[in-house]
C-alpha cells in the first residue's frame, strides 16, 4: 500500500529498501499477529554482533496487563500518537560479558539489531518509529531492567498505518518521509585534513 509519493532519490543505485523505509507517526490500532511478531524478532536474532555477542534485549507488550507500564515510559510528546501502534518495546544494550569486561561495541550492536527489525517490518508492509523520548529512569523500574547490566537505548512502535487525520495539525504537517544530508557530509576518504 502506497502512504505518500515516495519522493526520496538516492544517488547511488540501492535497493528501494532504504528508501521507502521511514518513521511514520499515524499507527492503526489493527493488532500484529502472533505469526508477525516472531518474524521481527527473529530478524533481530539474526544481526551482526561483535564477537557474536548479541548483546541486546528487548522487552515489548501489545495490549497485555503491562502495555499501561510500558506506555508511561515514553514522554508525553511520544504518548500522543504511539500508544496507537499494536507493539510497544524498548531496546536494551548489555554492558558487560558474562565475565565481566565490558562489552564496547554493544551500543552499536544493539542499533544493528533495531534496524533489522526495522528493515524486515517493512517488507512485512508494516511500519516502525524508534524513539529517544523516553524517561530513561523509569525505563529501568518500571520495566523491571537492571541499569547495572543494560543501557536503555530506545523505545520502538510497530504496527500498521493508520489515518493521518487523527494526528494533531503539528503531527499531520510532520506526516512525510523526510530526507537525508548528502554522504558527503558524513564520509571522508583518507585521512581527516
Amino acid at each position: 500500500m502506497s502512504v505518500v509519493e515516495n519522493n526520496r532519490q538516492p544517488d547511488a543505485d540501492i535497493a528501494p529498501l532504504f528508501t521507502e523505509r521511514w518513521s511514520t507517526r499515524a499507527f492503526s490500532s489493527e493488532p500484529l499477529t502472533d505469526d508477525e511478531i516472531a518474524k521481527l524478532f527473529e530478524a533481530a536474532r539474526w544481526a551482526p554482533s561483535n564477537a557474536n555477542s548479541q548483546p541486546w534485549m528487548v522487552v515489548y507488550e501489545t495490549d497485555g496487563p503491562d502495555r499501561e507500564i510500558f506506555n508511561s515510559v515514553m514522554r508525553p510528546g511520544n504518548q500522543k500518537w504511539a500508544t496507537a501502534a499494536p507493539l510497544l518495546g524498548y531496546f536494551f544494550a548489555k554492558n558487560n560479558r558474562d565475565d565481566g569486561n565490558p562489552l564496547p561495541a554493544s551500543h552499536f550492536d544493539t542499533g544493528s539489531a533495531w534496524m533489522s527489525l526495522a528493515f524486515q517490518a517493512s517488507m512485512m508492509g508494516l511500519f516502525t518509529h524508534a524513539m529517544g523520548g523516553i524517561d530513561k529512569d523509569a525505563a529501568y523500574e518500571r520495566l523491571g531492567v537492571s541499569a547495572d547490566e543494560y543501557t536503555v537505548i530506545c523505545a520502538f512502535v510497530v504496527g500498521h498505518r493508520g489515518d493521518v487525520s487523527a494526528l494533531d495539525e503539528e503531527l499531520q504537517r510532520r506526516e512525510v518521509p523526510n530526507g537525508r544530508e548528502p554522504v558527503s557530509e558524513h564520509v571522508t576518504r583518507g585521512v581527516v585534513a
